[in-house]
């Protein structure tokens, strides 16, 4: 609208001001009505003239009515003509209503009411509910679809099989999945080296904490456990099963004869079933990987978007059965993308379903909130674990919380992928796995799920097997032990470093390029500021000069960092001054509360100036724990609200394929309960109810929202797509799809009004012909912006804030001034003479009862009134004193000395006299001691930071250092090497000339490592010190080197002998005070020995695998019955057990005896004595070998009614002696697998758990 003009402004325009102005006013307008216009009534140009407009006058409509945008009026439109129709119905039914019959009643629908899908498609009854509606769910590896009116999905491998020159396990050169390392020459490294050392330490440091945590809730861990494993699956073989005989053999698909007549392509599980070797080849696609792009198979992204079309087409014309695309056209679809979707796949996927497969109607929704559709949640923390990814989001009330979503990159996959690796570090029977075959990864998958567990009361070797079936071959089965891999494999998803994620960002960006903004250029993918913090966790800002970039000097798990970490490259290091700096680019100052939207400054000059700065997000994977994620959601989520964070931890929904793993979220909730010890009542994990299927949750939530009757306005028509494309979004979104932002401001009260956008018109105002549905979500925007979720785009907002407090004084004059307080009373009340001053002022004050303090109530002692007086008598059998408490018996004087005889302990105190002239006399001779300061202390002070476990493990590591200098790790302090304290010159000269502790003119002359002699391991892991009371052989002048293989026979106890053994243990077990242990039952032996020294001789070369002349027949000595040689050993006598001690179990190693082997040593000796037994060629080493000491007997001759000791008769029958055996026939034959197995295990016990010895020996 235009104002009017005054009478002297169209004068001026005229210019017949200057010759009117003396006329009166009256006159003028008379002369101004008489001139005549000579131009024609021409204009001088034909450009438009745009009138000037009035400011104070101003007001436009364009976009202020829902008829003035075009997916709200066609739904106005679609509304009025239902209406019009059911008018029409009504007034049809009620004319051909005969009289006196009552006419249905209709229910009359207002304009903003909403109709069904299924209403206007003219079927009736159950079949029309959701009948015309197809819900899709794609994944990285399955795709669900299916009717809405379905119960559950049909589920098929999100793959597609297309012929290609070679298949994808012929790639690469056949590398294997997972790659092996190889040595020089091609071979393939051991199990335990072929996956480097990385894995092969963080996997020794997994199975060593699980150790630690089973043993801390009181479960039975085998020491040797790994051991056995390995030697199982070594010596294990695969058993062949004919084809015609395996009753479960796999279908697989065929190929025609002809190349020629080959389909093009394959898709969903035919696709999985194709053989390797098959003609032609075909090669297998995963559009889908890690929930992105799999841009690292494409070429083309033609080709990755034709993929998706091709194999969702297959789905809907083979699984729903619907084959001719003309009548797809009829057809609903409800489309399910991740809640961190990429802009860039939900446009492309909106013009595939209309343009290619031709649907009527498609809407949207997010996938956490399709999962509280399906499960029926209104407010959770909803974890959904795919294959290969893993995502998190907070629901409540029907809306997901933009900043607490977050997107893992691994799943699934990851742990099965781990799993092989695991067990093929274990010496897996089935070594040449390849997960590049499909047969093999279909193996895999289903030896995960039949196995894996997180319930550690199954950690244990336990026997397994599976059958491989492959295309053209035999089935084979394998039969395996399981040990803790079915256990830290899952547990992966806790320590996620252990997966491999080398190749998950390859050629990323390669083919499909970030959404962008088409005035600012800014990205238009949402971004989530829980997901900014577990990338900020995976790639901290570096550290400059002791601080980090942002500011804080903390690492990210709130410890402080108390070593200069090295300066790596960081991604993130501009984006995230660009988050500092937008601050200072806002036009008018915010209010100061982080709920109120602040706008921002010129939206081109950031956007060109951080273009490549947010680009950047793409190189960092965002990789943490499982329990730290869900938290660093609900944080994000909840907004430091306690109320909203326990009704989060309360209702967290786990759900997914990669979560159907046993016992998985039991032990998530006690994570999360250690983690967050403060809301550990409130943490409770649940799954989907009803008994559905955790993989079908999603899918069957997306179904219910597409019956819903208020979800109508979510639909997008063919219409509305093609008149407005990809902008359509932004009205018909239940979420918004812009990205999302928070900035660190804030205030206690705010107002705000968004002004006109293209995107935000519709939510701009409302007038008095909205609609409901309008209202609410302009509502909805009102709650995204008091919760923190802002458009990252630069929009002119007005607000209006308070301030509460202001202070108008001045800041107080001068600087502030630290004042010196004495504090030397400290060392008053700290010094011994305040003690003795109290002590002397302040006497104890003793009250004694009425017994002294003796009891002498004898109620409460058996026996006493019946004449036992055993209960209040000391036992008689006296307990020995624990070890700890003998230095408590030590007199004053020997306190400190290394060694202590202990002798006669008496309690009483030695008769002193003191007097005046004593005490006087001896402070006299005393020296006198220098005056101290007051400052000065009396004793050293305690150093208590030695106590810290970081320090305690310092100074372990310097003796080590010490000893070995050149192995001494001289880096940084990490979580992978640590640097010990630095040794004294004092410590170092006593290492390099050491010197007895007690007698100091003594010299060391040699040193020997003190190793296990793994050669000499018996069957029972121990050897028995066996000690004769007399000589048991005639030679007196020489050792008798037949004594060397001799040979105990055991005799078997008599009946009376072994009952009152029985007798002394139990009475023993029942009463150990008073009962002495009776030892180890008295075995009686016989004693065996060889005729001559010839036949020791030969018989110690036949014992030694090392003499290469062991095998020759030619040393026995004697033939036996069937004609072989033997050694004949003849009876010398019998022996009878004096005295035994058997070492307890637990202490298996305290008594050893030792071997001391110098190979130079005994060359020498041989060479001068010419004595070949001085020399032992199965020891190379120069060490003190050492033997662990089970048992000591001492042996005594037997004498016929002779009481052996210990209280036990042991006696030798007459009927023993008529059995005698008088001479044994010994054959030597090598070991057996059982008696093998026996002995590695008790060379793993030797060893320790890493298989190697203190001293590095393997």
């Amino acid at each position: 609208m235009v104002g009017k003009k005054s009478g002297k402004a169209l004068l001026r325009e005229e210019g017949m001001l200057h010759y009117l102005s003396p006329v009166p006013f009256e006159l003028a307008r008379q002369a101004l009505i008489r001139l005549e216009r000579t131009d024609n009534n021409m204009d001088l140009t034909t450009w438009p003239q745009v009138n000037m407009i009035n400011q104070k006058n101003y007001y436009t409509e364009y976009l202020k009515r829902d008829d003035q945008i075009l997916p709200l009026r066609l739904q106005q439109e679609e509304r009025r003509n239902r209406m019009t129709t059911n008018a029409k119905d009504r007034d049809r039914a009620l004319a051909q209503t005969k009289p006196g019959e009552v006419p249905a009643p209709d229910i009359e629908l207002d304009l903003d009411d909403d109709v069904a899908m299924d209403e206007g498609s003219g079927l009736a009854g159950q079949d029309a509910f959701g009948s015309k509606i197809i819900v899709i769910h794609p994944g990285s590896q399955n795709l669900r679809i299916g009717l809405a009116k379905d119960a559950l999905p049909k589920t098929v491998p999100m793959v597609i099989a297309r012929r290609w020159k070679t298949n994808e396990s012929e790639e690469d050169g056949g590398e294997p999945k997972p790659k092996r390392l190889k040595l020089d020459d091609g071979t393939t490294m051991e199990p335990e080296k072929m996956f480097g050392d990385d894995f092969a330490s963080h996997f020794a440091t997994m199975a060593a904490e699980l150790k630690v945590h089973m043993r801390a809730h009181k479960r039975r861990v085998l020491p040797n456990s790994k051991e056995l494993i390995v030697n199982y699956n070594k010596r294990t073989p695969p058993e062949t099963i004919s084809e015609h005989n395996d009753p479960l053999r796999v279908d697989w698909t065929e190929i025609p004869n002809d190349p020629r007549k080959a389909p093009p392509h394959f898709t969903g599980k035919d696709a999985l079933r194709i053989p390797d070797n098959s003609t032609p080849r075909y090669k297998l696609f995963w559009p889908l990987r890690q929930g992105w792009y799999n841009e690292h198979d494409y070429d083309q992204k033609r080709a990755l978007f034709d993929d998706i079309a091709v194999i969702i087409e297959e789905a809907i014309k083979t699984q729903l059965n619907i084959p001719r695309k003309k009548d797809w056209q009829q057809y609903a679809c409800v489309f399910v993308v991740p809640d961190l979707y990429e802009r860039q796949y939900v446009t492309q996927i909106l013009d595939m379903l209309f343009r290619d497969f031709g649907f009527g109607h498609v809407c949207f929704i997010q996938e956490s909130l399709a999962a509280t559709f399906g499960a029926g949640y209104t407010q959770a923390c909803v974890v959904d674990i795919g294959a290969q990814k893993t995502s998190i989001c907070c629901v409540e009330e029907g809306m997901c919380m933009e900043n607490s979503r977050i997107n893992l990159k691994y799943g699934g996959a990851d742990v099965t992928e781990t799993f092989v690796k695991m067990m093929l570090f274990d010496h897996f029977p089935y070594s040449e796995i390849n997960l590049n075959r499909r047969y093999d990864f279909l193996l895999a998958e289903e030896i995960k799920t039949k196995f894996c567990t997180l319930n550690e009361t199954e950690v244990s070797p336990q026997p397994a097997d599976f059958h491989l079936r492959a295309s053209g071959q035999d089935t084979r089965k394998y039969t395996f032990k399981t040990y803790d891999e079915i256990l830290l494999a899952p547990y992966g998803y806790f320590q996620p470093t252990i997966f491999d994620h080398s190749l998950k960002l390859k050629d990323r960006r390669k083919l499909v390029s970030r959404s962008r903004d088409l005035y600012d250029d800014s990205p238009n993918d949402p971004l989530s500021t829980a997901q900014s913090a577990i990338i900020a966790m995976t790639a901290p800002p570096p550290l400059t000069n002791g601080h980090m970039t942002n500011g804080q000097s903390d690492a990210p798990n709130g410890t402080a960092v108390s070593t200069p970490l090295r300066q790596l490259p960081n991604p993130l290091q501009k984006f995230n001054e660009q988050e500092r700096n937008s601050h200072s680019n806002i036009g008018s100052p915010a209010p100061d509360d982080d709920d109120t939207p602040a706008p921002q400054g010129d939206g081109e000059a950031n956007g060109a100036k951080n273009d490549g700065d947010i680009a950047l997000r793409d190189d960092v994977l965002p990789i943490a724990a499982l329990d730290v994620a869900i938290l660093t959601s609900i944080i994000h989520g909840a907004r430091n609200d306690d109320r909203k964070t326990r009704d989060f931890l309360g209702g967290i929904m786990v759900i997914g394929g990669g979560s159907q793993i046993p016992n998985f979220t039991n032990y998530l909730e006690e994570k999360l309960k250690v983690t967050r010890p403060a809301f550990a009542k409130d943490v409770m994990i649940g799954t989907a109810p009803r008994e559905l299927d955790p993989q079908g949750v999603v899918w069957k939530g997306a179904s219910v929202f597409g019956k819903l009757r208020g979800t109508n306005d979510s639909w997008i028509g063919r219409v509305e797509h093609d008149r407005l494309g990809a902008r359509v979004l932004a009205y018909k979104l239940m979420w918004a799809c812009r990205t999302i932002r928070q900035d660190p401001v804030g205030a206690e009260k705010r107002l705000f009004k968004i002004r006109s956008s293209p995107d935000w018109s519709p939510l701009t105002d409302a007038g008095p012909n909205r609609s409901k549905r309008i209202e609410d979500r302009i509502t909805i925007l009102a709650i995204m912006a008091t919760t923190g979720q802002r458009p990252e785009r630069a929009y002119h907002q007005d607000y209006i804030c308070r301030v509460r407090y202001e202070n108008n004084l001045p800041p107080p004059p001068g600087s502030l001034k630290m004042l010196d307080i004495p504090i030397d009373g400290l060392d008053y009340y700290a010094s011994p003479g305040f003690a003795s001053r109290l002590h002397r002022s302040q006497p104890i004050n003793i009250e004694a009862d009425a017994e002294l303090g003796m009891p002498i109530d004898l109620v409460g002692m058996p026996g006493v009134f019946d004449g036992d007086e055993s209960s209040i008598q000391a036992p008689l059998l006296i307990p020995p004193v624990n070890p700890k408490d003998k230095n408590l018996l030590r007199p004053l004087s020997e306190l400190g000395k290394p060694k202590y005889q202990g002798g006669g302990i008496s309690f009483l105190r030695r008769t002193e006299y003191i007097s005046s002239d004593t005490a006087r006399a001896r402070a006299e001779a005393a020296p006198k001691s220098t005056p101290r300061s007051p400052g000065q202390r009396f004793r050293r002070p305690v150093d208590t930071s030695k106590d810290d476990p970081v320090n305690v493990l310092r100074a372990a590591l310097k003796g080590f250092n010490v000893a070995h200098p050149q192995d001494a790790y001289t880096g940084p302090d990490s979580k992978d090497g640590l640097k010990g304290l630095d040794p004294t010159p004092a410590e170092t000269e006593a290492w390099d000339n050491p010197k007895h502790p007690v007698r100091s003119n003594l010299k060391p002359l040699d040193f020997y490592p003190i190793l296990p002699d793994l050669e000499a391991v018996t069957d029972a892991g121990s050897y028995i010190v066996t000690k004769f009371t007399a000589n048991p052989t005639q030679v007196i002048d020489k050792r008798d080197i037949r004594m060397d293989v001799g040979l105990l026979r055991p005799i078997d106890l008599s009946e009376t002998a072994f009952a009152e053994y029985k007798s002394k243990m139990d009475a023993h077990l029942a009463d150990p005070m008073n009962n002495v242990h009776p030892g180890g039952p008295p075995v009686n032996f016989h004693f065996f020995l060889p005729a001559d020294e010839t036949s020791a001789i030969n018989l110690s070369k036949k014992l030694d695998v090392h003499d290469p002349d062991r095998d020759d027949p030619a040393l026995y000595t004697a033939q036996g019955e069937d004609g072989m040689g033997v050694f004949q050993l003849n009876h010398q006598r019998v022996y009878e057990t004096g005295r035994a001690t058997l070492v307890d179990a637990e202490h298996a190693h305290k008594e050893v005896a030792l071997s001391l082997h110098d190979p130079e040593l005994e060359e020498l000796i041989r060479d001068c004595t010419f004595d070949p037994d001085t020399s032992s060629p199965n020891h190379a080493k120069k060490a003190a070998y050492y033997y662990p000491i089970r048992q000591k007997v001492q042996l005594k001759p037997h004498r016929s009614k002779n009481l052996a000791q210990l209280g036990v008769t042991a006696r030798i029958d007459d009927q023993d002696d008529e059995e005698r055996i008088d001479a044994f026939d010994v054959v030597v034959e090598d070991l057996d697998e059982d008696e093998r197995a026996k002995h590695a295990e008790h060379r793993a016990e030797l060893l320790g758990e890493d298989g190697e010895t203190q001293n590095g020996d393997t």
